[in-house]
């Protein structure tokens, strides 16, 4: 019992004498060094040091909570001495770190737009064994395909280190940011690249052109991905799932008549229900709604229950400016899925337009009579 109240009374010792000031800004440190690692700045050698003072004023306010604990040590103490005298200063540089980096990271989290990628080669690697230690801290210089007299120097993180060496190609994530300051969020091999040598001696290697073709499309290079699809269809043709993935991935890119040719072949070659709906999705998106509706109510049957064809059919005779037939489509998406609000939003809208339309024809038609009286 006795130890109990001694850990106590510890406990409540510790807590009065750590201030809520030097722990917080000990976290702030911490967290701002976290920052700098997901959104990160390349070029200058003042953006790669920026972590170091984060380090640097994170010991810092180690040294002022551990200083609240020395209290048999006299105040002319020269380490005692030297936090009093630098602690305003320490302070406000706290400040200066923790809010710059609070602004880049909301200039990387909160920009809505897609990353774009970059092809890049490591021109040199800083993450070496020193005297057969590790170094944690570590970045390298990229040198782009596209601006190959200008590298630039980028932090690298410990995972990348594990798969990357000097001399490597690699693809750059980038995030433009909200404030067009432009961020790394990541550093990985350029399979692109690697698939291309591996296909010059094995030409007919199925996975790897589908490792390839998926990785330039999910990295922004839609000519070589449409191109490696195609090759691979060839080659593999009854492979209608690695199809249907190329078209959602083309969708997703808003290259919706691109994505066209490998709906198609999926459907062709496995019509499922789900593969369907992406097709007609794309048809609609494409800009040929007619026949979007024909593909989509040629699914129906294939699961009658199911709301989403009568939801993809809405929408796309409302493309059409057939509002009758969306209402009635959105008002059977409702039967079999109430609580769609997107559905009931569709079918007073739509009501609106036929509203406005009905108006539009009678003031046509007025107009007319009008003018056959006039003559």
């Amino acid at each position: 019992m006795k130890r109990k109240r001694g850990l106590i009374s510890l406990f409540r010792n510790v807590w009065g004498r750590v201030t809520v000031q030097y722990g917080m800004g000990a976290a702030a440190c911490a967290l701002g060094i976290w920052m700098h690692y997901q959104y990160r700045l390349q070029g200058s050698l003042l953006f790669l040091a920026l972590p170091v003072v984060g380090v640097i004023l994170l010991l810092y306010e180690s040294m002022l909570i551990v200083n609240q604990f020395t209290t048999n040590l006299p105040r002319w103490d020269p380490v005692r001495s030297f936090l009093a005298r630098t602690e305003w200063t320490a302070g406000l540089l706290v400040r200066l770190f923790v809010y710059s980096s609070l602004l880049l990271y909301a200039n990387g989290i909160l920009d809505t737009k897609p990353p774009f990628y970059r092809a890049a080669e490591i021109d040199s690697e800083a993450w070496k064994k020193t005297v057969g230690l590790p170094n944690t801290y570590s970045w390298v210089t990229l040198r782009y395909r596209d601006e190959p007299d200008r590298p630039m120097r980028v932090l690298i993180t410990e995972r990348e280190k594990a798969r990357l060496w000097g001399a490597q190609p690699v693809s750059v994530k980038i995030k433009q940011g909200m404030f067009d300051v432009q961020t790394v969020t990541a550093i990985e091999q350029d399979w692109g690249w690697y698939g291309a040598e591996i296909l010059k001696r094995a030409p007919t290697a199925t996975l790897v052109w589908q490792a390839k073709l998926l990785f330039e499309l999910t990295h922004d290079r839609w000519t070589e991905g449409i191109e490696g699809g195609q090759r691979y269809l060839q080659l593999k043709p009854e492979d209608w799932k690695t199809a249907n993935d190329i078209g959602v991935l083309l969708f997703e890119g808003l290259r919706y008549q691109d994505s066209l040719p490998f709906f198609r072949h999926a459907v062709q070659q496995h019509p499922s229900y789900s593969s369907m709906q992406a097709y007609g999705a794309a048809l609609n998106w494409a800009g040929q709604s007619a026949e979007a509706a024909v593909v989509l109510k040629e699914s129906i049957p294939l699961d009658p229950n199911n709301w989403e064809a009568y939801y993809h059919l809405g929408y796309t005779y409302g493309d059409m400016g057939q509002y009758e037939e969306a209402i009635g489509y959105f008002e059977e998406t409702l039967k079999r899925h109430p609580y769609m609000l997107d559905a009931r939003a569709m079918i007073t809208k739509h009501r609106e337009d036929i509203a406005q339309r009905d108006a539009l024809a009678e003031f046509r038609k007025s107009a007319l009579q009008k003018n056959a009286r006039g003559r």
